[in-house]
């Protein structure tokens, strides 16, 4: 299971419990249909906190939408390419460093 699809269920659990929590006020008569009170914040964000469970891609762009594996083998692709990068530099630092000795060693 993605970290995105964890968020979704998150949320999805998160405002099935708030409706639970309007629908048990509202059968303790907590506060009436008739009236707007405290309580339909808990039906307003329960019912928003579904819908956003329910779109389709709104929690890719935050959350990663791969596996544990994908994300392993990523990471250690990225690992790789930067020692690999990291390697070349030294090279390229290395063989710098003989041509100015070698220049040094001539003009002297």
């Amino acid at each position: 299971m993605t970290p995105a699809e964890r968020a979704k269920k998150l949320l999805l659990g998160t405002g099935l419990c708030m409706v639970f929590v309007f629908a048990i006020g509202l059968s303790n008569e907590r506060f009436s249909l008739g009236s707007f009170d405290v309580g339909w914040i808990f039906l307003v964000l329960g019912l928003s906190m579904i819908t956003l469970s329910l779109t389709k891609g709104s929690f890719s762009s935050q959350f990663p939408d791969e596996s544990d594996e994908e994300m392993a083998n990523r990471v250690q692709d990225d690992v790789t390419e930067t020692k690999r990068e990291a390697n070349i530099g030294d090279a390229w630092a290395s063989l710098e460093h003989n041509v100015l000795k070698n220049e040094l060693a001539e003009s002297e």
